[in-house]
């Protein structure tokens, strides 16, 4: 009866150090698994938030350039990029309402630490509706620069199996309701999901790079420099694309009943909304005004105005807007298709 007052006593304080260390060693056990499981639930979701953030932020600072630097750019690339801006918008949000939730106002209790509460939606939903906005840009771009109908719809088979993999996904979530639960109730989806995504990634890559080799012509420099650039890019963006989603499924698959795999996927959507806007601002380039190269479908646009400063100006070709001769052993031709990749 002592023993039962003094617990229930409001003036109790906690067990010292010496305490907890002269516990049982399955009560040791227990608490460290307590902890452990903290962690694994905490962690990988901070890590993740940190850098989705980050993107967000590259992301708009490559949207800002892009209506400043193609204001006469074709209407479609301006609403895709309208598009995946709201998209990302409406992701961040999320992302940060489940993060006041679990760091904030539930920050302590285990039922809201192990909720997922709009994640169903941030993470797998809108992932794969950006994943898929981003490969049906690159499988436009291949068609135009490599005509081949059988490639692009095969793209576009692979990203909507991957855009049905993640609704099916956040489906799955929505029903589970609990971190905990997630991988055992959801892997298929979650599998189909990230494999269809690095497929896709690998399928653009490689039959981009195939192309663009094909257009690559050494007898003319410039066209010859700004293919291997473009080469180099694609490989840089869909190889690191593809990577962070097979990584994902590797950590999804391997360590289950944590988190791991979340500070890898609540990002993956600007890996694709970053890797958009790096492509169509490819197009233009930082040179210094002293510069003698001059041509009517260039625009210099100076974002240091103070005279006393070294200006840097960024230069944007134009030539895939603009009507030319096709005279030169498609050299022009060749450089409209590589300005509208």
């Amino acid at each position: 009866m002592g023993f039962k007052s003094q617990a229930s006593s409001p003036h109790s304080t906690p067990l010292p150090l010496v305490a907890l260390l002269n516990l049982k060693p399955l009560q040791r056990q227990l608490t460290a698994r307590f902890l452990m499981t903290v962690a694994q639930l905490v962690l990988p979701l901070f890590l993740g938030t940190l850098i989705n953030w980050s993107l967000f932020g590259t992301f708009l600072v490559q949207t800002y350039i892009y209506f400043l630097a193609f204001p006469k750019d074709r209407r479609l690339c301006k609403l895709l990029v309208g598009f995946v801006l709201f998209l990302e918008l409406v992701e961040t949000i999320s992302n940060g309402h489940d993060v006041i939730n679990i760091f904030g106002a539930g920050w302590g209790n285990m039922e809201a630490l192990d909720d997922v509460g709009w994640a169903w939606f941030s993470v797998p939903v809108m992932g794969s509706i950006v994943a898929c906005v981003g490969q049906l840009f690159y499988a436009r771009r291949i068609y135009i620069i490599g005509h081949n109908l059988y490639i692009c719809g095969l793209i576009i088979i692979v990203s909507v199996i991957q855009l049905g993999g993640g609704i099916w996904t956040g489906v799955e979530i929505c029903i589970a309701r609990k971190y905990s639960l997630l991988q055992y109730n959801n892997v298929v989806a979650t599998a189909t999901w990230l494999a269809a995504t690095a497929l896709c990634d690998l399928i653009i890559v490689f039959s981009t790079v195939f192309f663009l080799v094909k257009l690559r012509q050494p007898r003319f420099r410039a066209t010859y420099s700004n293919v291997s650039r473009i080469i180099r890019m694609t490989l840089t963006t869909g190889l690191l694309c593809a990577s962070f989603a097979l990584f994902d499924l590797f950590l999804f698959v391997m360590y289950k009943g944590t988190n791991y795999h979340l500070a890898l996927c609540i990002e993956l959507s600007k890996m694709y909304s970053n890797s958009i806007l790096l492509i169509l601002n490819s197009r233009g380039q930082f040179i210094h005004p002293s510069s003698e190269i001059h041509n009517h479908n260039q625009s210099d646009i100076v974002f240091n105005h103070n005279p006393s400063i070294s200006m840097r100006t960024f230069r944007v070709d134009f030539s895939a807007d603009a009507p030319g001769p096709t005279s030169q052993g498609g050299l022009e031709e060749n450089k409209r298709a590589i300005t509208t990749v």
